[in-house]
């Protein structure tokens, strides 16, 4: 994956949540009930983007060392293999 693209999505993710409690204070600043409620809800669904995307990018690490760990041992095996079958 390309450092920068990861850079920005990570960065929009949190800087849109940012956003949303500085839009939940002007909103509980004047006062202004039906904002809040709004601004409640899209500060939930960014929350639950981002404990999203933290869980599924440490799963997605986990999985790809299991991966890499399987290769290495199947081609290990496999030159073993090779090597005494051969005698």
């Amino acid at each position: 994956m390309n450092k920068k693209d990861s850079w920005l999505f990570w960065w929009t993710l949190y800087m849109t949540a940012a956003a949303w409690v500085v839009l939940g204070i002007f909103s509980v600043l004047r006062f202004q009930a039906d904002y809040c409620l709004v601004v409640g809800v899209c500060l939930t669904l960014s929350i639950a983007n981002i404990v999203g995307f933290i869980k599924c990018s440490k799963d997605a690490k986990k999985q790809l060392q299991q991966i890499a760990t399987q290769t290495i041992t199947l081609r290990f095996s496999s030159t073993l293999q090779s090597a005494f079958s051969g005698v």
